[in-house]
């Protein structure tokens, strides 16, 4: 019998921030550049197992973010909203407006989440981060642990979505609410665009919101 398990490894990246956990914690680092957000989460084994860690508040905020959608099933059946209304909750409660912060789709369970922090008038085209809030089935009697449950052991992550795609959907939702709260004004408009449907069903949230919300997303 497969073992579907998924683990966060050492070196995998992702658009719009670095988060690097070292021993001293987990250490963030953000960059734009004229070509957009470059990011990357790197952590280590031994960083991960200690017992000392001590983390900043934003660096506390992308791990509790990453736990909180781990453990809301988006599988097919059950549908993005309740993932995309707690990461809707996050962002208005840091500061973002309610016009740019966006849940649209074709019903009420398949959602996708859009929110803009608005830059400087440049004349720059915005930029666009894309990540699914949606997983793949997770049998509990495929699993040896529960898959819906946020778990640390031994250095790795565990649970449904940790690499695929849930990790980025944390990344990139901490890092505005970061942004927000620093003050941070980029040179263009940052949209991040959380969407259903990527791993299967009928409501693939990018092509939705290319045919019925364009303006949302254009970049």
């Amino acid at each position: 019998m497969s073992i579907w398990k998924e683990t966060m490894r050492s070196g995998f990246a992702a658009m719009a921030a670095a988060f690097t956990l070292t021993s001293a914690g987990l250490a963030a680092a953000f960059t734009v550049t004229g070509a957009g957000l470059i990011a990357a989460f790197a952590l280590t084994a031994a960083d991960v197992a200690s017992q000392e860690l001590e983390l900043e508040p934003h660096q506390e905020l992308a791990r509790d973010l990453f736990r909180e959608l781990i453990e809301i099933n988006t599988i097919e059946s059950e549908g993005t909203a309740l993932a995309a209304e707690a990461m809707a909750r996050r962002l208005l409660d840091a500061g973002f407006p309610p016009e740019d912060v966006q849940i649209v789709g074709p019903d009420d369970r398949k959602v996708n989440l859009v929110v803009r922090l608005r830059g400087r008038d440049t004349g720059r085209a915005p930029i666009l981060l894309l990540a699914h809030l949606d997983v793949v089935e997770a049998l509990p009697s495929d699993w040896t642990i529960d898959p819906w449950t946020f778990t640390e052991r031994d250095g790795y992550y565990y649970g449904r979505g940790v690499m695929d795609d849930k990790d980025e959907a944390a990344i990139y939702t901490a890092n505005l609410i970061r942004y927000k709260q620093e003050g941070f004004v980029p040179d263009r408009d940052i949209i991040v665009a959380l969407t259903a449907d990527e791993e299967g069903g009928p409501a693939n949230g990018v092509q939705w919101l290319l045919e019925n919300r364009r303006d949302l997303i254009d970049a």
